[in-house]
């Protein structure tokens, strides 16, 4: 039996996500937690057995949003949002509660939420509050009280108490466990320079950090899991794909490396990606040395805000096409094996399934 996420948005529109113990209630995942019950990770929110989590990002809270009832069919038992959830872009802490309060508003989103016991996600730029922002920003700690406002983090979420947002999620009994990472690729993210020109492009650092080592001392100990039957780490950019001039993981060629060391290193079962910012879905595919299967980071966006036509872009490690019309991400996870779990992902949209890959 599903939990139920109840959803009150007061006179004016504050969000709370209210826990219960009936078996007919929602909770967020914040209401069940117990830190002490997975050491390695931030939170255990419930036993229940998860086999459907859908997610998406680039959501324009002024834009229709016909989405949500789709993705509500898919009967989820989590939603993730993978980031720019909102479109802020500002440092003024009015603007921002405004902001979220009309994502909040939005009557489609609020019954899908109504409908979906779990959910929990990251931030990418927009919602951080300044487009492609890092470490420099100044209103870093606003940003974090409203998304986690928005989102229902509770105040004694282990993430409340240290920088960033980066935190960690378990779902499902012990033969059946999901594990959701998300990783915050914005807080302590350096700076990058940039070309000038029509198609300015962002330049390597060497040097420089994404994750920040606090962050990145944490995803060591997540990786370390042995009960996590799936992990789905959650990153706001792109992985995997390299070649294109905009916000990625390459931009940071020494992070990036790193990453991938740690996952040859550390091994988690049945690990993949799930992204979004880019205004265009897809499925990218890499062989890591020391890993034995290949990885897969799919990114969904947008819900809202996609490509207005195709754009000649190469994607070397693409085993797709680009989506560039408004979709969402879907990943389904098959226990009849619990020792060797089927999982399926897909970019589907309102004409239904656009890609389909399996892990």
């Amino acid at each position: 039996m599903k939990f139920n996420l109840f959803l009150s948005i007061t006179a004016s529109l504050t969000f709370t996500l209210l826990s219960c113990t009936g078996e007919d209630n929602r909770t967020s995942e914040a209401s069940l937690s117990n830190a002490s019950f997975r050491p390695q990770s931030d939170m255990m929110v419930t036993d229940q057995v998860i086999d459907v989590i859908a997610f998406g990002s680039c959501n324009s809270e002024q834009k229709e949003q016909p989405l949500w009832p789709v993705i509500a069919q898919e009967d989820p038992d989590l939603w993730i949002w993978t980031g720019d959830n909102v479109y802020a872009d500002t440092e003024d802490p009015v603007k921002f509660r405004e902001t979220y309060d009309l994502q909040l508003a939005n009557t489609a989103y609020t019954s899908f939420v109504e409908s979906v016991p779990f959910l929990t996600g990251t931030w990418d730029d927009h919602d951080y509050g300044v487009n492609d922002g890092g470490v420099e920003y100044p209103a870093k700690e606003l940003a974090k009280a409203e998304m986690y406002r928005f989102l229902g983090v509770s105040d004694d979420d282990p993430s409340q108490s240290r920088a960033g947002t980066h935190r960690s999620y378990d779902y499902g009994p012990g033969d059946r466990r999901v594990k959701v990472i998300l990783l915050d690729t914005r807080w302590f993210r350096d700076s990058i320079e940039r070309t000038s020109g029509e198609n300015a492009t962002y330049l390597p650092n060497e040097e420089g950090t994404l994750l920040g080592e606090e962050q990145w001392a944490w995803l060591e100990r997540q990786l370390e899991d042995p009960e996590a039957d799936v992990t789905v780490i959650v990153s706001s950019i792109q992985v995997i794909a390299a070649e294109h001039r905009f916000e990625k993981w390459a931009n940071f060629p020494n992070e990036l490396q790193r990453f991938y060391d740690l996952l040859a290193e550390k091994q988690p079962k049945n690990t993949f990606i799930i992204s979004g910012d880019r205004h265009a879905g897809e499925i990218s595919v890499e062989g890591l040395e020391g890993w034995s299967d290949p990885l897969v980071d799919v990114t969904s966006s947008g819900l809202t805000n996609t490509w207005s036509r195709m754009f000649d872009e190469t994607n070397s490690r693409a085993v797709t096409d680009k989506v560039i019309n408004i979709n969402y991400g879907l990943i389904e996870i098959d226990w009849s094996n619990p020792q060797d779990p089927a999982v399926r992902v897909s970019i589907k949209g309102m004409e239904g399934t656009y890609h389909a890959y399996e892990i």
